[in-house]
């Protein structure tokens, strides 16, 4: 009996030590900005670690979509330079003189098109009801690197999906976003008619993407806001 005991606490006690052994996941080539957005409680803020300082907030050219009880709305100023750079300010409708009662303005860039070349039809769209539950979502594009030191064309295109959680906060969703980058490996799968060139990149993007949807790379951005 004292040596069935002894077994058993020996594996009680090694198991965890097999556990804490195994190989954490690798970064994904993509990582999400924020984990949240946090909208100030009036005006417009700058997004919390982005560069970018909040232009004169817009009255025309905004996209708006409801998002629950609330109504959700993007401007998007872009694509601009090499880079396909984006102003992006994002808003829920309010009340008042201005209707953009609160929001957050950032940067981005969509200069991983170069290697898609080809999603869906028209531009790219910043809000879309990605599950269908009749509520939209934020698509923020973005583009992360194929390589430690890319060239403009080493760059890949990713949707992050963020969910309207409360009035004043955007939620990554992450099941949305890996649903979303699941289909963009699909586009960069499909046969094109880019440079020859330009196949292994696409190649490389496409995996990078389906590990991200697999779960098979980790996410390390912690900020919250």
């Amino acid at each position: 009996m004292r040596a069935i005991v002894s077994v058993l606490l020996f594996g009680w006690l090694w198991a965890p030590s097999l556990l804490a052994a195994e190989p954490a996941l690798s970064p994904c080539l993509m990582q999400p900005r924020v984990q949240a957005m946090v909208l100030p409680e009036r005006g417009f803020s700058r997004l919390p670690g982005d560069d970018l300082d909040c232009p004169e907030v817009p009255l025309t050219a905004w996209q708006r979509a409801a998002a629950g009880p609330w109504t959700l709305a993007v401007h998007a100023d872009g694509p601009a330079g090499s880079g396909r750079f984006w102003t992006l300010a994002v808003g829920v409708l309010g009340d008042g003189p201005s209707p953009f009662a609160r929001g957050v303005c950032l940067s981005s860039s969509t200069i991983g098109w170069r290697t898609l070349q080809g999603f869906g039809t028209g531009a790219l769209r910043w809000l879309e009801d990605v599950d269908g539950d009749g509520n939209a979502e934020l698509i923020l594009w973005d583009s992360f690197a194929l390589r430690d030191e890319p060239s403009m064309a080493e760059y890949g295109l990713m949707a992050w999906v963020y969910r309207l959680a409360a009035a004043d906060t955007l939620r990554l969703d992450r099941a949305l976003s890996r649903s979303r980058a699941r289909t963009l490996a699909t586009a960069y799968r499909l046969a094109s008619v880019t440079p020859a060139h330009l196949e292994a990149l696409r190649s490389e993007a496409a995996t990078a993407l389906e590990e991200f949807a697999d779960g098979r790379c980790a996410i390390v951005t912690t900020a919250l806001r």
